[in-house]
């Protein structure tokens, strides 16, 4: 897998879980060329790969849960780090064929 979407695992698992995240973090990680790019993907992973069911979080990769924020963050990074991995990467070639650019990482 590529290094970028390694490093973006636990920002994505953060967002998704609604512990605090800072965008400068991602910049960083990203660049400031893939940004808005990568932004777009990893907020499109995180709304997906977390719900709430009956006010408690589950994961919607597995099913399981419920889980406390902290709980379901260790989760999807341990046990899915590369479910995860993989959803960003879709989702930026998604976004880059849609937008027509040839940029992979």
């Amino acid at each position: 897998m590529s290094v970028i979407s390694s490093k973006l695992v636990e920002y994505v698992a953060r967002l998704a879980v609604g512990l605090s995240v800072d965008e400068s973090d991602l910049r960083r990680i990203t660049g400031s060329v893939l940004y808005p790019i990568v932004r777009e993907a990893v907020n499109r992973v995180a709304s997906e790969i977390v719900i709430v069911r009956n006010g408690l979080l589950r994961c919607n990769i597995c099913g399981r849960g419920p889980f406390t924020r902290r709980g379901l963050y260790l989760h999807l990074i341990r046990v899915h780090r590369y479910d995860i991995m993989g959803y960003v990467e879709d989702e930026y070639n998604k976004i880059v064929k849609i937008i027509g650019l040839n940029k992979k990482y």
